[in-house]
């Protein structure tokens, strides 16, 4: 039993300063007394005359009407006396002071001991603020004093009680702690409330059997709880019985509407192996069609009259598990069993209570080392997906104590409707040092490839030690997830990369990079610059990229990180299409809207001439010269090409205008790479001496430069439709941009 997080200050809840948190009531006088239930102090309250001590918060704490609240304080006899007892109120305010309380809500009386001892349980209430309710007073009294008596009290609390993440049941009947009002004995039962063994707080539902073997017997939550069609519920309980080996069964009953039940009950029978030990119950259901309410439902299969089962903990709620998960929540936390998983390689697979990262239980993994396999699970049911489409996974492991460098391997089996695979992708995660005590969260992602209907994912521990155990829990597989996604774009020679899950996990920077067929990275550029370090701002973004190779095989690597820590990812492969094998393709890198193609005239290809840098120095007496020389040229040549119409010879002008460094692309037969040019004086001659032909004859002088460095300014996509799209009219187009050049690639000030 505790509070979520108390909203008295501390010192007004432990007294650990002075008093000043406190307001004495009549027949009262504070002090801070040297004895304590916690910390190092306690709140004297000494009587004047034989009777009642009472004292009240100084300062109102604010609170939300219709939110539940709970209080409590432990209290204990300076001198053992009996008779006396203690009680906590709250009283609900509009205002922060003055005026009267809207309403009162009173604990049931709870008598101290005849001792000096602290009285546990302590006096406890629950209760929700009332429409109109801003603030809350909280007053502590104590009855049956001698004059002169003194009584402590410490651990003043007051806040939302401690309802467990997503429980749709109050807290009241998750615990118990006051009274068992949201609770109904079905058959075959009585119930109480025992503070005999709690698993948390101070008390627990009791069920005693009526009945003897054979009997029934139900107890069930209170009102019905809403509930959703398509959404999975799960509902657990702790349970500890002296009788073990006794059946018990926890169910969920849906309801319609009307408070009929409708559909087949989520049910699971549980045998508890030891005697008064506490054990959790599950159960996963889905709702059926046309149920809107549900009902957590406790069946024990009693042998005799008078079989006690103590309950505590008890939850209704959706399953925990991240939106648009995948899979279940038994086969992502194995709270009922290890169905949802199989053992492929060197190992065994059990559900285990021993350690677990949610809930009460995760699937342990006995390593074998069998045929010196590493140990390997795989999720024993295919899951849905969809083609092109980003796919996380995120478990939770925790491995046996071994050597450093050990690794985890997630490999994503991709299915088409038939069953068959159509490829696996494979992402190791390096663990580091592991001494068994910590749990890590491998994330990984990868993309769905085109025809895949379904996915089966599978965990494997390189370097398996024969003996130990790892444990697995919590397994996350959702859409989305680190991952870069690229298309060819055949009109401009190009590819866009559509990034996604750039936030997941927090990093600070991105970067993308192109890998050919030789594993080289080479960076994308950007609108400024190469994109090798960008900072986050949003989940996803999209790059193109002008400069990418044709007709040959390129993947994208995508890098998040921040400091020494990264995570990456690799796009599937890719091919643009390259233009028949007589053209080449003229590309401007800076401004991807200047590029054209061009045929290349019969024997029109460069010869390439790398010049000699040196100086020959004949010496006089010698036959040799001395020669002193240096690294050669870059290469240098001419290419002649051949256009057809007017409107060919205006492409090429307006790429070779500017003056830039070209990217001349060449025919993947050729045997040629892609090379970055200068361009020299270009000569444009008609091909034939009769003035109606558009045909032309490009002379163009080319010397290979580096890549060059800067941005990307503007998009070959980019259209006047693109233009008109963006403006309400002209006059909002004209006052946008400082120039057309500007119109033309998007930038502002241009």
């Amino acid at each position: 039993m505790s509070v979520a997080s108390n909203l008295l200050p501390t010192n007004t809840s432990g007294i650990e300063t002075d008093t000043s948190g406190w307001t004495a009531g009549s027949n009262t006088t504070l002090s801070r007394s040297t004895r304590f239930y916690q910390g190092a102090s306690s709140l004297g309250l000494t009587a004047t005359a034989a009777g009642t001590v009472a004292a009240t918060i100084s300062a109102r704490v604010a609170v939300v009407a219709g939110t539940e609240y709970m209080a409590y304080s432990y209290w204990a006899n300076v001198a053992a006396a009996a008779g006396r007892s203690a009680t906590i109120r709250v009283d609900w305010y509009a205002a922060v002071s003055g005026g009267s309380a809207i309403s009162s809500v009173t604990s049931a009386t709870s008598g101290l001991p005849n001792a000096t001892t602290w009285q546990t349980p302590p006096p406890i209430l629950i209760g929700t603020a009332p429409v109109g309710a801003q603030y809350a007073s909280v007053t502590i009294t104590c009855t049956g004093l001698s004059a002169g008596a003194t009584v402590v009290t410490d651990v003043v609390s007051f806040g939302p009680p401690a309802l467990i993440s997503g429980n749709l049941l109050p807290y009241g009947t998750q615990g118990v702690e006051v009274d068992t009002t949201g609770w109904v004995p079905s058959a075959g039962v009585t119930l109480a409330r025992s503070s005999a063994a709690a698993y948390e707080g101070w008390y627990s539902l009791q069920a005693t059997s009526t009945v003897d073997a054979g009997g029934t017997m139900f107890f069930r939550t209170g009102p019905l709880t809403a509930v959703a069609e398509g959404t999975e519920y799960v509902a657990s309980a702790w349970v500890n019985t002296a009788h073990a080996g006794v059946p018990i069964a926890i169910q969920i009953v849906w309801f319609d509407e009307a408070g009929v039940s409708v559909g087949t009950r989520a049910s699971v029978t549980w045998t508890p192996s030891v005697a008064s030990t506490w054990t959790r119950l599950t159960v996963i259901g889905n709702p059926p069609p046309g149920a809107t309410r549900g009902r957590a439902y406790l069946a024990p299969q009693p042998t005799a009259v008078g079989q006690v089962w103590l309950v505590d903990q008890v939850v209704l709620r959706p399953s925990p598990l991240p939106a648009g998960s995948l899979i279940g929540h038994n086969v992502a936390s194995m709270e009922i069993d290890a169905t949802g998983w199989t053992a492929v390689s060197g190992c065994t697979i059990s559900r285990t209570t021993e350690t677990a990262w949610e809930g009460a239980a995760s699937l342990r993994i006995d390593e074998t080392g069998t045929g010196g396999m590493d140990a390997t699970v795989a999720m024993a049911t295919p899951v849905p997906v969809t083609p092109r489409q980003a796919y996380q996974v995120i478990p939770r492991l925790k491995l046996g104590a071994g050597p450093s460098g050990r690794q985890l391997v997630t490999s994503y089996a991709w299915l088409n409707d038939a069953d068959e695979l159509i490829r696996t992708s494979h992402i190791t995660w390096s663990l580091g040092s592991s001494a068994g005590t910590g749990w890590y969260s491998p994330a990984t992602s990868a993309v769905a490839p085109t025809g895949a209907a379904f996915l089966v994912v599978s965990f494997r521990v390189l370097s398996t030690i024969a003996g130990q155990p790892a444990f697995l829990d919590d397994v996350q597989l959702t859409p989305g997830g680190l991952a870069a996604v690229a298309d060819a774009v055949p009109d401009s020679y190009s590819t866009t990369i559509a990034l996604q899950g750039l936030t997941s996990g927090g990093y600070t920077y991105w970067g993308l990079w192109r890998q050919g067929g030789d594993g080289a990275l080479v960076p994308i550029r950007g609108p400024l610059a190469d994109l090798t370090q960008v900072t986050i701002t949003g989940d996803s973004a999209v790059v193109e990229d002008y400069e990418v190779p044709l007709g040959v095989e390129v993947r994208y690597y995508l890098k998040v990180w921040t400091g020494s820590s990264w995570r990456a990812t690799l796009s599937d492969p890719i091919v643009v299409p390259e233009p028949p094998s007589t053209e080449i393709v003229l590309k401007d890198p800076g401004l991807p809207a200047r590029q054209t193609t061009a045929v290349v005239a019969k024997g029109g290809q460069p010869n390439w001439t790398r010049k000699a840098r040196q100086g020959v120095n004949p010496i006089r007496g010698r036959s040799r010269p001395v020669v002193i020389s240096d690294m050669r040229t870059s290469r240098e040549g001419t290419v002649t090409l051949v256009t057809e119409s007017a409107e060919d010879v205006a492409s090429m002008w307006w790429l070779l205008e500017t003056g830039n460094v070209l990217l001349i692309q060449w025919p993947s037969l050729w045997g040629e790479r892609d090379v970055y040019v200068s361009v020299g004086d270009v000569v444009e001659a008609p091909y034939v001496e009769y003035a109606e032909y558009t045909d032309r004859v490009w002379t163009i002088p080319l010397t290979e430069v580096d890549r060059p460095i800067g941005g990307a300014t503007g998009s070959a996509g980019r259209t006047w439709a693109t233009v008109a799209s963006e403006s309400v009219d002209g006059m909002e187009l004209l006052t946008e941009y400082a120039s057309w050049l500007g119109a033309y690639t998007g930038l502002e000030g241009t």
